[in-house]
C-alpha cells in the first residue's frame, strides 16, 4: 500500500467516526491516503439530524471522495452500515477501484437476535443490551429514518449498475442487520469480481469486535489484490 491508494471510510446512520476509526488507523500506517468524513447532522445530537436528507449524506462523503481524487490514482471505498449504501451510490457516480461493504443493510433489525440478548439482560441482569436498544430509538428522529429506507431502496434499484470490484463484510449475529443482506448484495451487484465474507458470533459493530483483527487482514488482503496492477 502507498499513497497512491486514497481510501474513503463512510460510518452508518446515527454513528460517527469512531465506528470504522480501528480501520482508518490501520490504513492510515499502511501510507494510504484516508478520509472519512462526519455525514451531514451526524453531530450527536438528534436536532441536528432534523431536516437532512439521504441526498446530504451523499454530498458529504462525495466532497470527502473529491478530495482523494485530487491525489489519488486509485480510490477504494469502504462504507459501513448505512455508509455501504452510500458507497454504491458513490461508485454508481464515479470511476472507484473497488467498494467494501460492512453490515450493509438491506433487511435490517433481527429481532431473533434482537429478543435473544434481551432475555441475556434479564438473566444476568445487567441490561446494557437493552439501554443500547433503547439509546438508539431515542437518538434518531423521524425524518432521519426516512430518509435512510428512502437511500436503502433507491441503492437497491441500482445494485445491476454496479460493475467495479466489491468485497461485502457480513457478520451473521448482527442484531441490526440481517445477515440475508450481505447475500442479496452478493448475487444483485453486477460485479464480476466480488467477494463475500461471512463472520461467525458477531455483532453490528464489527470494526470494535473480537474479530476485528480479522476483519481488517481480509480488508487489507482484498486491497493488495485490488491495487496489485
Amino acid at each position: 500500500m502507498n499513497e497512491n491508494i486514497g481510501c474513503l471510510l463512510i460510518h452508518g446512520l446515527g454513528g460517527a467516526v469512531s465506528e470504522i476509526e480501528p480501520l482508518a488507523d490501520y490504513l492510515e500506517k499502511e501510507g494510504c491516503l484516508v478520509e472519512t468524513p462526519i455525514l451531514k447532522g451526524h453531530t450527536g445530537q438528534r436536532k441536528d439530524l432534523q431536516g437532512v436528507s439521504y441526498e446530504d449524506w451523499i454530498h458529504s462523503a462525495e466532497k470527502s471522495l473529491l478530495k482523494l481524487k485530487s491525489k489519488c490514482q486509485k480510490i477504494i471505498v469502504v462504507g459501513f452500515s448505512m455508509g455501504g449504501l452510500i458507497a454504491l451510490n458513490l461508485a454508481k457516480k464515479n470511476l472507484l477501484l473497488a467498494v467494501i461493504t460492512i453490515n450493509t443493510p438491506i433487511y435490517y433489525w433481527n429481532f431473533k437476535i434482537i429478543f435473544q440478548k434481551i432475555a441475556d439482560d434479564f438473566k444476568s441482569k445487567n441490561y446494557s443490551n437493552i439501554n443500547h436498544y433503547l439509546r438508539s430509538n431515542q437518538k434518531l428522529p423521524l425524518n432521519a429514518l426516512v430518509n435512510f429506507q428512502i437511500l436503502l431502496e433507491k441503492t437497491k434499484r441500482i445494485l445491476k449498475t454496479i460493475t467495479c470490484s466489491v468485497l461485502i463484510i457480513q457478520a451473521l449475529e448482527d442484531d441490526s442487520v440481517k445477515w440475508q443482506s450481505g447475500h442479496y448484495l452478493f448475487e444483485n451487484l453486477a460485479a464480476v469480481d466480488k467477494k463475500i465474507k461471512y463472520y461467525e458470533k458477531e455483532g453490528h459493530l464489527i470494526l470494535k469486535s473480537a474479530a476485528a483483527g480479522n476483519v481488517i487482514k481480509e480488508i487489507k488482503t482484498f486491497i493488495d489484490i485490488q491495487t496489485a496492477s
